[in-house]
């Protein structure tokens, strides 16, 4: 997420509990690169971190910035779309899937 640590850990400990937090291996926040989205520096440093090829890696992503970070980072991306912004051209700028917002589908954590 480019967003800052201290909100993120608020969001993950709400929707993943900090227990199952604490075991991610690798979690890059925007306070961790010194370029944001759309520039791909953190997926390219989240690839290095894991030791996988970007070529391998699917990002999820809400945005045409995260996308355009996604996809400058050499990975495919799969779009979540929310009613204000599923009129955006998503596959023109080179979304791989795009699907609706996964909450909305009783996907949960």
């Amino acid at each position: 997420s480019a967003s800052t640590k201290e909100a993120v850990t608020k969001v993950l400990d709400v929707t993943l509990g900090k227990e199952r937090r604490n075991k991610l291996d690798v979690c890059i926040l925007g306070d961790d690169v010194a370029k944001l989205k759309p520039d791909p520096l953190i997926y390219t440093t989240a690839a290095e971190r894991i030791n996988i090829d970007p070529s391998r890696c699917v990002v999820v992503e809400d945005s045409i910035v995260g996308l355009k970070a996604a996809k400058g980072a050499g990975m495919r991306c799969v779009i979540t779309y929310t009613t204000s912004t599923e009129r955006e051209d998503f596959y023109g700028l080179g979304a791989d899937a795009k699907v609706p917002e996964l909450g909305s589908r009783g996907v949960s954590l």
